[in-house]
């Protein structure tokens, strides 16, 4: 292979380097977002029902009916229980509907 071969086929492969360049930061910007997406949602299911039942166990319950604790306990777990229910309702909203309004047409 002659020089002026090399130097033609290392020409074709410049100009493409940066679309290439460009492609991988829009495949990275869509993997952040759906990092975000993932993150936001863990993040739901997790703290949501743990709110949830403090918060109704001490300001709702305990603060505005007179049960005994049992009770309060009982229906605090419950409201627990509600919320992570939504909030995985949620997350499978986002993820049937949500996919498939997010996706990219095809590059041939």
């Amino acid at each position: 292979m002659t020089n002026k071969n090399k130097k033609t086929i290392a020409g074709i492969g410049g100009p493409a380097g940066p679309s290439k360049q460009s492609k991988q930061k829009s495949e990275d910007s869509q993997d952040y977002s759906s990092f975000k997406t993932v993150l936001f949602y863990c993040m739901l299911i997790v703290f949501l029902p743990v709110i949830t039942f403090f918060l109704m166990k001490a300001v709702v319950l305990d603060g505005f009916f007179d049960m005994s604790e049992v009770k309060v306990n009982i229906f605090s777990a419950v409201g627990a229980v509600v919320s992570l229910h939504i909030a995985l309702g949620l997350y499978i909203y986002r993820a049937y509907f949500g996919a498939a309004s997010s996706k990219a047409p095809k590059e041939d």
